[in-house]
């Protein structure tokens, strides 16, 4: 968990937010992030599939199902990953969160 995950964690625990809350927020972004590194990544796929089209002779394609596929691991490694801090910030005690240093 970053230091930014811990100090928000805190202050939402402190302002009376309950586990649910925190859980939906730190999953919430994590699977914005997720899904953006993903479209990322199918733009910069398309680009090269269009780079090696213009100067090469290869032919080559880029399927739908490739692309769901892709976009779908993307959102799971994501949401995977987002798991562990966001349940970590969730179980932070109200007390502690207010007597901890940030």
């Amino acid at each position: 968990m970053s230091a930014r995950d811990a100090i928000l964690g805190r202050i939402r625990r402190s302002l009376g937010a309950r586990k649910k809350h925190i859980l939906l927020q730190f999953m919430a972004e994590s699977a914005v992030l997720a899904a953006t590194g993903g479209i990322i990544g199918v733009l910069v796929a398309y680009g090269l599939v269009n780079l090696v089209k213009a100067t090469t002779s290869i032919p080559v394609k880029t399927s739908m199902a490739s692309v769901i596929l892709s976009l779908s691991v993307s959102a799971a490694v994501g949401l995977f990953f987002g798991i562990y801090p966001a349940t970590r910030a969730a179980k932070l005690d109200p007390i502690e969160a207010l007597r901890a240093e940030g």
